[in-house]
C-alpha cells in the first residue's frame, strides 16, 4: 500500500463517513466492502488480507466480509486506522453522529448523571405529596420512585441532556444520534450502568430525614437486625457460635464449615461412607467407624 498524503487521508475518511451517514437511520447503517475498497483505493487482496488479520480469533463468516454495520463499527475503525495510518477515528465517527464507542457512552452516562443530581439539588421537596405516596405504599423506596416520576419529566430531561451533550461535544445530531442515545438510555435505566436509586440515594436520604426527622441508616440497621434474627431463628444450625473443641474436631474431620446445614452434614456423611466403606475399600474399616461416630455426634448435637 502506497503512502498517503494528509489531504488524501482526510478525503478518504470524509468519504467513508459521508457514505455511512447517507444510509444511517438512528445510528443503524451499512457500508459494503466493495464501497470501502473503492473509497480507500486499495487492492482487494490487500483489503481482505488486512481484514482477516484484524479479525484474529473472531469467528469469520462470508456475510461478515460483505461489509460493516454499527454492530461491528469498532472493527471498521480499526481497519481504517491501519489503512490510513492514523489513530483516533472513534472520535471522527462520533463527531459524524453515526457511532459512539464505550468511551463516549461512558461520558454520556456521566453527563446525564450530573444533570439528574443538579435537578435534585435545586428541587424543593413536596412533603405533602411524598407523605401521600408513602401512605399508599409499603416501602419508602417505592414511594420515592413514584414521587420522582411525578416531579421530574425524565423523557424531557433526557432529551434536553442529549441535545446539550451533542452540542457540547460537537457531534452531529442529523443522522439519528439523538434517537440512538435516547433508546440507549432507557435500555440501561435502572441497571448497573445507570442505577437511578443509587444515583439519587443522597437526596432520598435527605427527603427521608425531612419527612421522619431521623436518618434512614437507623432503619437499615433495624432491617439488618431483623434479618439476622430471622436467620438465627430458622437456621438448621445456629449452635456453631458457641462451638466447643469436641464439636469442632468432629466437624473439621468431616470437612464441614462452621455454618453447615443438616443437609450438608448428611451429604458429606454419604460421600465419605461411599469412599471408605469396607465393601469398596478393604482398608477403610477404621475410617468408616470414625465417620459414623462423628456423624452421630453432630446429629445429636443438632437436636
Amino acid at each position: 500500500m502506497n503512502a498517503r498524503s494528509f489531504d488524501q487521508v482526510k478525503s478518504s475518511l470524509e468519504d467513508v463517513i459521508f457514505e455511512i451517514q447517507s444510509s444511517s437511520n438512528d445510528c443503524e447503517w451499512f457500508i459494503s466492502s466493495e464501497k470501502l475498497i473503492e473509497i480507500l483505493e486499495i487492492r482487494r487482496e490487500d483489503y481482505f488480507k488486512l481484514l482477516y488479520t484484524l479479525r484474529g480469533e473472531r469467528e469469520y463468516s462470508s456475510k461478515g466480509s460483505q461489509g460493516f454495520t454499527q454492530d461491528n463499527a469498532d472493527l471498521l475503525i480499526l481497519l481504517l486506522e491501519k489503512v490510513l495510518k492514523i489513530e483516533g477515528l472513534a472520535y471522527e465517527f462520533a463527531k459524524g453522529g453515526v457511532y459512539f464507542d464505550d468511551t463516549y457512552l461512558d461520558e454520556f452516562r456521566a453527563y446525564l448523571k450530573e444533570i439528574v443530581l443538579s435537578k435534585l439539588e435545586r428541587h424543593d421537596l413536596d412533603k405533602e405529596l411524598l407523605l401521600l405516596l408513602i401512605s399508599s405504599t409499603k416501602k419508602f423506596e417505592d414511594a420515592f420512585d413514584s414521587y420522582f416520576d411525578d416531579q421530574f419529566d425524565v423523557q424531557r430531561l433526557v432529551d434536553n441532556g442529549i441535545t446539550e451533550f451533542l452540542e457540547r461535544k460537537g457531534f452531529s445530531g442529523d443522522y439519528g444520534a439523538d434517537v440512538f442515545l435516547r433508546n440507549y438510555f432507557f435500555q440501561i435505566l435502572n441497571t448497573k450502568l445507570f442505577p437511578i436509586r443509587q444515583i439519587t440515594s443522597e437526596y432520598r436520604d435527605r427527603a427521608y430525614y425531612e419527612i421522619f426527622g431521623r436518618f434512614r441508616e437507623e432503619e437499615r440497621e433495624k432491617t439488618k437486625k431483623k434479618k439476622s434474627n430471622f436467620r438465627k431463628k430458622f437456621s438448621s444450625k445456629s449452635f456453631y457460635e458457641d462451638e466447643d473443641a469436641e464439636t469442632r474436631e468432629h466437624r473439621e474431620f468431616l470437612g464441614l464449615s462452621e455454618e453447615y446445614t443438616k443437609a450438608e452434614l448428611k451429604n458429606k456423611y454419604k460421600e465419605m461412607i461411599k469412599k471408605y466403606h469396607p465393601d469398596v475399600n478393604k482398608n477403610g474399616l477404621e475410617m468408616t467407624q470414625k465417620i459414623i461416630a462423628s456423624y452421630n455426634f453432630l446429629v445429636m448435637k443438632d437436636r
